[in-house]
């Protein structure tokens, strides 16, 4: 810019010149122009010169200095083609308003290079990501003396400005190359990617976004798609360009809201959504892509109803399940008395949204008036303990994201009563060809429930206490039927997906599958029947297959289960690891199954037949060691090992305690002991002094807290189908397998002494070089107890992998004695 001096210092000048007799003029002389010259750039008419140019300039002055530069960049018309032909250089004047002021000599400019010279329809998105933006630019520079005289022929080049455009990729919940499942109300959000020209990438300076209704074929085609995008109708429009780094996110997200569910007009229901990304040279995303990820600027849609956060609701001995948008009320029962804790976890992000809040409440009259709620909140995670005897109770849950969708649910709770007042319920769930036959099958339970039942002083009634699935259509016990027995002994046999009534009540369904959203199975009351006191035995032939879904991953058709740790085929887990933890399965004890290669299914080239059980005995264990009491300040220790108990010896077995003070003790177990201890009693013996200083004795309360004491040796009958050198029908499963459960990740911190094996495998085939995964060779666990807790003597659940019906007939009844009267405690006076 020139520089213009005061008009009163102009006047000032011009006097004192008049009266200078020196200077006239004839002997003043003009103020000569400066000279420029860029030095630095790129070369004139360089038809690919990277959008962000470098230049430099100097300039000098013959008869002063240099005192600034001035400069203009101009943009050519957008239209004009790469080699420059088409446009003339018009030097600006003198005072042409463009010309900005510099004290520098160099400088990097930013110019446009948003001009695709290619169609960008009809040619593979890559391809065309890899073409340039053009724009045609002229830089001039003149430098400007001390006097404010400027060069009046400027220096200038020309150049043809090159840049790749940027791209964008929509974020999940979309995924590229799939239709996308929407509701009314949804948040799109995005990335996107400028490459700079080295290599390195920055982010995009604006973005904007269209939504376009569309239609589909009778082959499923958006039928708009892609030209609509291309080609935009004028009747839509694109959004304003919104900064990427705008404080409101709008640069990298979008809310749509009012989109119309298919059913609700005739052709609704579908649309397109795009987005382009813009960066600072001007060139926008040029292609509409569906496939490519972290590319994939536009997605096809589908809208429909339920619309609302995925809600999963769990209650400790209710389960767990998920719901979306408003559902049907959903019918539990519980036992009378039962305390009743539900806590709820909702995701949003499946469409893009966010948990606004929850709120809940108990017999709301009129869910729309907003004081029979609790207050919204996002921190709300659970409703505090409500127990109820009589009377359906109704829970009201609601989850509600950023845009107001919202999920409700009404849970109508009915109590029933666990009364426990008859003693056995012998569930007879076992319709499918056995070895036997069913007759027989049922003669040899009915058999050994009538003589234990007898010897032990229990009733057992067959007209009333069997209850026979197959003849009542596979509808398992009625809840009210099974909260009237102390044990239920449950036998079952693998089928086909609808064979058991035992599938119908227990399997466990994955509250994260879509496919069992809103869905209302059949209530599974056997957790609720535990926790009040009922004792559970369930057995057959792969009866961990009756309660779990039989779905694999492609290729692990034949890989053992581990349920701490599911993840369904279908659907993955968002929030919750370990989901398979609120199973039947895990409830009783069962951390990892598998049905075992004995049927001769393909695992390895070594066939792994089941010639046996026997008694599990853990790889540490020597023997229970007991604390008797203080007597002179002083107690001792005293170890009864396995064999000590299990001993056939009618004489008494003498044990030594430890030493303390000096001395030891004795402590005399006699055949009556023994046999009480193996009956799973609490005896008291006194520990006989030896020479002491002063006389006294001590007293030891022993009781097997391990629960193996009285556990029979179980021999196999004709039925086992095991002969030697011939293949065997194996009926066995395999049970929280230890050489799988070591690498199980994420691992979970087991609880000492819930659960414990009871038997395990005997293999055909000895362990060693040869026995491949999943190593069903000796050891392996077949059979395992449950407690309600670490501190209970008593294990209250129990799970066979396979048939009892199959051992010889007084193994048969001596496993059903120690399960039932040992540990389940029928017939022996104990609650």
């Amino acid at each position: 810019m020139r520089r213009r001096l005061p008009g009163i210092l102009l006047l000032q000048i011009t006097l004192s010149g008049c009266m200078d007799n020196q200077l006239g003029i004839e002997k003043r002389v003009p103020n000569r122009p400066p000279q420029t010259i860029l030095s630095g750039g790129p070369i004139d008419f360089a038809a690919a010169t990277d959008y962000r140019v470098g230049l430099s300039w100097w300039g000098s002055d013959p008869d002063g200095a240099v005192d600034h530069f001035d400069f203009i960049l101009i943009d050519h018309p957008a239209a004009i083609d790469s080699i420059g032909a088409g446009f003339a250089i018009d030097v600006p004047g003198v005072d042409d308003p463009r010309w900005l002021g510099t004290q520098a000599t160099d400088s990097v400019f930013v110019t446009l290079a948003d001009t695709l010279r290619q169609d960008p329809q009809g040619s593979p998105p890559a391809d065309v990501l890899r073409q340039a933006f053009e724009r045609w630019h002229t830089f001039f520079v003149r430098a400007v003396d001390d006097e404010g005289l400027p060069d009046p022929t400027p220096d200038y080049l020309s150049f043809n400005a090159v840049n790749l455009a940027p791209t964008a990729g929509i974020r999940r919940p979309v995924s590229p190359g799939l239709q996308f499942q929407a509701p009314p109300a949804i948040f799109f959000s995005w990335s996107g990617a400028d490459p700079v020209g080295d290599g390195s990438m920055r982010e995009p300076v604006a973005s904007r976004w269209v939504m376009i209704p569309s239609a589909v074929d009778s082959r499923g085609r958006y039928t708009s798609w892609p030209d609509s995008l291309y080609h935009l109708p004028t009747r839509y429009s694109w959004s304003p360009w919104h900064r990427w780094d705008a404080a409101d996110s709008a640069g990298v997200r979008a809310l749509v809201r009012g989109l119309a569910p298919i059913g609700t007009g005739p052709g609704t229901g579908y649309y397109i959504f795009a987005v382009q990304a813009r960066d600072e040279a001007g060139a926008v995303t040029p292609v509409f892509d569906t496939t490519t990820p972290g590319k994939n600027n536009a997605v096809l849609l589908r809208v429909s109803y339920p619309a609302g956060p995925t809600l999963l609701v769990e209650e400790r001995f209710l389960g767990a399940y998920t719901f979306v948008g408003n559902t049907m009320p959903f019918q539990l029962d519980v036992a009378a008395g039962q305390p009743i804790r539900f806590q709820w976890h909702a995701d949003a992000s499946q469409y893009g949204g966010e948990v606004g809040g929850y709120r809940y409440g108990w017999n709301v009259r009129d869910p729309g008036d907003d004081s029979e709620w609790s207050g919204w909140s996002r921190t709300t995670l659970a409703a505090p303990t409500h127990a109820f005897v009589v009377g359906t109770q109704r829970f009201y849950l609601q989850a509600r994201d950023n845009v107001d969708n919202i999920t409700s649910i009404v849970f109508e709770l009915t109590p029933h009563a666990v009364t426990l007042e008859r003693d056995l319920l012998w569930v007879d769930d076992t319709a499918a060809l056995t070895y036997f036959g069913e007759a027989d099958e049922d003669a040899r339970w009915l058999q050994v429930f009538t003589e234990l039942a007898a010897a032990r002083g229990f009733a057992f009634f067959p007209p009333t206490d069997v209850y026979d699935v197959a003849a009542r259509g596979l509808i398992p016990p009625p809840i009210d039927y099974a909260f009237r027995y102390k044990v239920i002994v449950w036998s079952v046999r693998n089928g086909s997906r609808s064979s058991s009534g035992l599938r119908t009540l227990a399997q466990f369904l994955d509250p994260f599958a879509r496919r069992n959203r809103n869905l209302q199975p059949a209530f599974n009351y056997l957790s609720t029947y535990l926790e009040h006191g009922g004792k559970l035995w369930i057995n057959g032939f792969r009866p961990a297959l009756q309660v779990w879904p039989q779905e694999r991953k492609a290729g692990t058709a034949q890989d053992a289960v581990n349920v701490t740790n599911w993840d369904d085929p279908i659907d993955s887990h968002p929030f919750v690891d370990s989901v398979g933890t609120t199973s039947l399965l895990y409830r009783l004890g069962i951390e990892m199954f598998d049905v075992g290669a004995a049927t001769g299914a393909a695992r390895s080239t070594v066939p792994h037949f089941c010639s046996g059980l026997q008694r599990f005995v853990p790889a540490d264990f020597q023997a229970q060691e007991f604390e008797s009491t203080r007597e002179l300040d002083h107690s001792h220790w005293l170890e009864i090992g396995d064999a000590d108990i299990e001993s056939a010896t009618a004489e008494g077995l003498e044990r030594q305690t430890s030493a303390a003070a000096g001395h030891r003790h004795l402590v005399r177990l006699t055949a009556e002991l023994r046999a009480r201890l193996r009956a799973g009693e609490t005896v008291r013996v006194l520990a006989v002094p030896e020479s002491l200083p002063a006389p006294h004795v001590h007293e030891f309360a022993l009781q097997d807290r391990v629960g193996f004491w009285g556990a029979p040796v179980l021999s196999t009958g004709e039925g086992w189908g095991f002969r030697a050198g011939e293949p065997g029908r194996p009926n066995v499963e395999i049970y929280n397998m230890p050489s799988a459960m070591a690498t199980q990740h994420p691992a979970l911190a087991p609880v000492p002494g819930l659960s414990t094996v009871l038997y395990t495998y005997r293999s055909a085939v000895p362990s060693g070089p040869g026995v491949v995964y999943p190593q069903t060779a000796d050891g392996e666990p077949v059979c395992v107890l449950t407690r309600t807790s670490p501190s209970a003597p008593f294990y209250a659940a129990a799970v066979c992998g396979f048939e009892p019906h199959l051992l010889l007939p007084v193994s048969h009844r001596q496993l059903v004695e120690f399960i039932v009267v040992r540990h389940f405690r029928l017939g022996t006076g104990a609650p």
